[in-house]
């Protein structure tokens, strides 16, 4: 299962979807830097015209979207690459270290306070969600995981966690040399696996998806 976009890619010439390109990797920088840049703060970071940003992007909530396109077309290879026949400890840890390594676009977004960004955010992570259901709900059968939750709601508190340990050493509020690694482990503890167990599955996850 690939993570569903909403991209409007499709049909574009090679120029025109460099310039795209360009202007969502420069949205990023800059509203990273300053979440209340303009379109014309952006436009001269980019190095380009308004009208051409505006061609693409007729709106700040049109460039939002083109940004969660863009973060969820990584989120989309991301998951392709997690092997589901594996254990689901297993599965769940390289799934989180895959998220945590495409984690940068999403802490943007989680800043913008654009009414209906994040809601927009949210519906773009149901295909994350529908995969950790189907692994919780597999590591409860088979003993491995708690069932002190429903799977739909546990996928809910490991989305959530992800993202929060995101901002939290982004902001310096938790400082970690594998940080990627201690979010597996913290996402294993809480669908029930034990600690030496959790960080075991971690430290594997983490070594296999390095370069």
């Amino acid at each position: 299962m690939t993570a569903t976009t909403h991209s409007t890619t499709v049909g574009l010439g090679p120029r025109a979807l460099a310039n795209r390109r360009r202007i969502v990797a420069v949205a990023g920088v800059e509203l990273l830097r300053n979440p209340f840049a303009s379109m014309e703060d952006i436009a001269a970071a980019a190095g380009m015209v308004r009208r051409t940003l505006y061609g693409h992007f007729p709106t700040r909530e049109a460039l939002i979207d083109g940004m969660l396109d863009e973060a969820f077309e990584q989120v989309g290879r991301a998951l392709d690459g997690i092997d589901t026949t594996q254990p689901p400890a297993r599965a769940t840890a390289d799934m989180t270290v895959a998220l945590w390594a495409v984690g940068n676009e999403f802490q943007l977004l989680l800043r913008l306070d654009e009414a209906g960004s994040r809601a927009r955010m949210t519906d773009r992570l149901a295909p994350v969600r529908a995969r950790l259901i189907t692994l919780i709900a597999a590591g409860q059968a088979d003993g491995t995981f708690a069932v002190h939750l429903p799977p739909a709601a546990m996928a809910r508190v490991l989305t959530v966690l992800v993202l929060a340990l995101l901002n939290a050493h982004s902001d310096g509020e938790w400082v970690a040399a594998e940080a990627a690694r201690d979010a597996a482990v913290a996402c294993l503890i809480a669908v029930g696996v034990d600690r030496p167990g959790a960080a075991e599955i971690a430290q594997s996850a983490a070594e296999a998806a390095r370069p």
